[in-house]
């Protein structure tokens, strides 16, 4: 009894003992930190890898492309397969204008798997939307009015180009300065224009104050308005040029009965109403409190890969 006695009051070997004992949970608790540190890592370069692939889907859907938009997801995602954890799966769907992204893997530890804990799940998804963008509009002057002869233009700049292109006019032609000034309107092409691929759409309204185009000068017989040919430089300029991105003349500009603020840039893409028909009328620079030249414009919209971007 005795001997049995000395050895259990004995503390000479309990910190080994302990130490042994508490070794592997320490070893365990400070590797699944490495293994979560690579999941993590994982995770991240997987996240980066499902962006993408929907970015590069968003970027080729024009709203009737779904299965090249698609196409396009895929192919990415099996470009970068290697980068991702071994027997990852993934999944490309479109709701609406949404490519929506999903890959699905596992992270392979290396301590963990010790208590039986082989690998960690890891997974991402991603979305990426086309917004709308208009593609065609039915511009239709309705009235005009005033003594300043104008021509309204629709302009486009093509992507790869600083140029910008003139795909719709019309002019307004005073024939009378009774009634505050009154005329006849010309439109070219009439009915809907299709804009095509463009960075830029923008309106431009060019002012001559005295009721006739540039070249040509006033002769007013009564109430009556004559044009007639001449060479003088005074005549062959504009006087006034009015755009809707200058945000020094945005105000002239009134969208369904509202002036737009001053000191703003107003795209005319930005102002249109996709898939509705939206009343405008602009004043010349004579007083805002009568407008000179008004119109409709109905407008069609379809996603634009050059805007797409994330979602989630």
């Amino acid at each position: 009894m005795a001997i049995l006695k000395r050895f259990a009051d004995d503390r000479g070997g309990n910190f080994g003992i302990m130490t042994a004992l508490i070794m592997v949970p320490l070893l365990l608790a400070g590797g699944s930190v490495l293994d979560v540190s690579t999941a993590y890592t994982q995770r991240t370069n997987m996240q980066g890898i499902a962006d993408a692939a929907a970015l590069a889907g968003g970027a080729v859907y024009d709203g009737t492309n779904s299965a090249a938009a698609i196409a396009k997801a895929e192919a990415f995602l099996k470009g970068y397969k290697a980068k991702l954890p071994t027997g990852a799966t993934y999944s490309v769907t479109m709701t609406g204008q949404n490519v929506n992204v999903s890959i699905e893997g596992k992270s392979a530890n290396s301590v963990m798997q010790l208590a039986g804990i082989s690998n960690i799940d890891v997974g991402v998804t991603s979305q990426a939307i086309a917004p709308l963008k208009p593609k065609t509009i039915n511009f239709t002057p309705t009235q005009a009015q005033g003594w300043y002869w104008k021509k309204v233009t629709i302009r486009v700049v093509r992507p790869n180009s600083t140029k910008e292109e003139t795909i719709g006019t019309v002019t307004y032609q005073p024939v009378t300065r009774d009634d505050g000034g009154q005329g006849t309107m010309t439109v070219s092409p009439s009915g809907v224009l299709n804009l095509g691929k463009y960075t830029k759409l923008v309106l431009q309204m060019d002012i001559k104050n005295d009721s006739c185009p540039t070249g040509e000068r006033l002769y007013l017989s009564g109430s009556n308005v004559y044009c007639y040919k001449t060479d003088l430089a005074q005549y062959a300029k504009y006087d006034l040029t009015l755009r809707t991105d200058n945000p020094d003349t945005s105000h002239y500009l009134f969208v369904e009965g509202k002036q737009l603020p001053k000191g703003v840039t107003s795209p005319l893409d930005d102002i249109l109403i996709c898939g509705k028909t939206s009343n405008h009328a602009w004043e010349d620079g004579g007083g805002f409190s009568r407008q000179d030249f008004f119109y409709t414009v109905a407008t069609t919209c379809a996603p634009d890969g050059e805007f797409v971007r994330l979602t989630k």
